[in-house]
């Protein structure tokens, strides 16, 4: 090997035969949910922006997946894919709520517009994973993404039953809670300053009709809004199953 040259940690390149495979996998993963975004683009009725940002991140999993693309460095380059695909899907998921109406923000216009953000984030990160040597997908732990997906979650239940102060912090604490080299003083006072911050912007800036606080019969809503969801998403496989 000649002096100078920097091999990747793993010793693939774009042309060997398991970084082959492994555009190949990565290819069609990226292919197939790009195809399922396009699907979901048929369900909204603003569907031209998600579905040609759809069908083009579709061609792209498929011509790196045929090895047109060459992938030199996989982390910066399926990474920025998965942030495409994720504010893709931000798109379609607010594409009903109202948007900008004069000099008055929308429901909706944060949310698509912190989602363009991300989209053009992730192009930029896939492009240089395109155009420069990086290091390999190495193997990753659950922890940290259930955690986080978790965090999620806790803020989807206790948003309107418990306020934004409440479940934006609870939400915080709990992703933080992902990494091994957490430390609680600086994690409370993460979240904190985190959740002032979404305060200010979502209340104060943004004028959005947010509950700060929990309402008197927390319980009881929080109880509804969870059988409501668990009859919505269940309701049709019970009945499909036991008629």
């Amino acid at each position: 090997m000649s002096e100078g040259a920097n091999p990747s940690q793993s010793g693939m390149t774009p042309d060997s035969p398991a970084g082959v495979t492994n555009a190949f996998r990565g290819g069609i993963v990226f292919a197939v949910l790009a195809l399922l975004l396009v699907a979901m683009t048929f369900f909204i009725s603003s569907p031209l922006v998600p579905r040609i940002a759809s069908i083009l991140l579709a061609v792209v999993g498929v011509a790196t997946a045929v090895g047109l693309i060459p992938v030199r460095g996989p982390q910066d380059y399926y990474g920025g894919l998965a942030l495409v695909v994720l504010g893709t899907f931000a798109i379609v998921a607010s594409s009903e709520l109202p948007g900008q109406r004069s000099f008055a923000f929308g429901p909706g216009t944060a949310p698509r517009m912190f989602a363009g953000v991300l989209v053009l984030l992730g192009v930029a990160i896939a492009v240089v994973g395109v155009i420069t040597a990086g290091p390999m997908i190495e193997k990753y732990k659950l922890r940290g993404p259930m955690y986080v997906i978790g965090g999620i979650l806790l803020f989807a239940v206790t948003i309107r039953p418990m306020g934004l102060v409440p479940s934006t912090y609870a939400a915080f604490i709990l992703s933080i809670m992902g990494s091994r080299e957490m430390k609680w003083v600086e994690s409370v006072i993460a979240a904190a300053v985190m959740t002032g911050f979404c305060v200010l912007l979502f209340v104060y800036l943004l004028n959005l009709p947010f509950q700060l606080w929990p309402q008197p019969n927390a319980h009881i809503v929080m109880y509804n809004q969870n059988a409501e969801f668990f009859r919505l998403i269940f309701g049709p496989l019970m009945k499909f199953l036991f008629g």
